[in-house]
């Protein structure tokens, strides 16, 4: 009888495997002999069973959005705060194995490329960019060599057949989610809101949900800190409601 193997789970194994890489060592640990050492398997293993062309970041966005979709509650009837804290409660991370999804998240996202405009060399005050002033600096001239050197641009989010990057996507993708959410947060916790007030206060907890995230998962702040401060949020959503 042929021996049955189980594909699909030993492919799980590759995505806590990428998880567990950048949540302990961030993102630029992330390698197929990094998923070997954690795996305490041969590299010649995990390459016979990942295809070569597989980006270990997706794998461990994938096991991301596993855990965030076992925790996210949805919606009831009921309105009031209680009900508005009950929904934002699980998008701060609470126990070590969110503060864990979080700190990878992040790790994830400000490693990959940024979509935010940059103050370029040059702009502004600058002589010039770097290099040259490097130049400048280091030899009193711009030698013709540095002159028409091509020194490498930031990374762009897209690839070079124009797809988004693998972690800028998915970037995209959860801040439209987490947007969506939070919109019935807020008309669960005050439904007297019109919308434009819904839209801005939806927005100020998007802020609010970043920032705590990163602060839990950083260690500057303990889940309990951060869940006292979103509920106390949502409390003062409640008073903002027109009687």
């Amino acid at each position: 009888m042929p021996k049955i193997v189980d594909y699909v789970g030993r492919f799980a194994f590759f995505e806590l495997a990428s998880f567990t890489l950048v949540r302990d060592h961030g993102v630029d640990r992330l390698s197929r002999h990094g998923l070997a050492r954690v795996l305490a398997t041969s590299i010649s293993t995990v390459r016979r069973l990942l295809n070569p062309e597989a980006d270990l970041r997706q794998l461990a966005l994938n096991e991301i959005a596993y855990r965030r979709r076992r925790r996210l509650r949805p919606a009831t009837a009921a309105t009031g705060p209680d009900e508005g804290a009950r929904l934002l409660l699980p998008l701060i991370p609470a126990v070590p194995d969110q503060v864990a999804e979080e700190l990878v998240w992040w790790r994830l996202v400000l490693a990959a490329p940024t979509t935010a405009r940059l103050t370029a060399d040059g702009d502004g005050d600058d002589d010039g960019p770097l290099h040259h002033r490097f130049a400048v600096a280091n030899h009193g001239y711009i030698p013709s060599d540095v002159l028409h050197a091509r020194v490498e641009s930031p990374r762009p989010p897209t690839t070079d057949d124009g797809e988004l990057d693998v972690v800028v996507a998915a970037r995209h993708t959860r801040e439209e989610d987490l947007a969506d959410r939070l919109e019935i947060v807020v008309r669960v916790t005050a439904p007297e809101l019109d919308a434009s007030a819904v839209a801005h206060h939806a927005q100020v907890l998007h802020a609010l949900v970043d920032g705590l995230g990163v602060a839990v998962s950083v260690g500057r702040l303990h889940p309990g800190e951060a869940a006292c401060l979103a509920r106390a949020h949502v409390a003062t959503l409640a008073l903002a409601a027109p009687r």
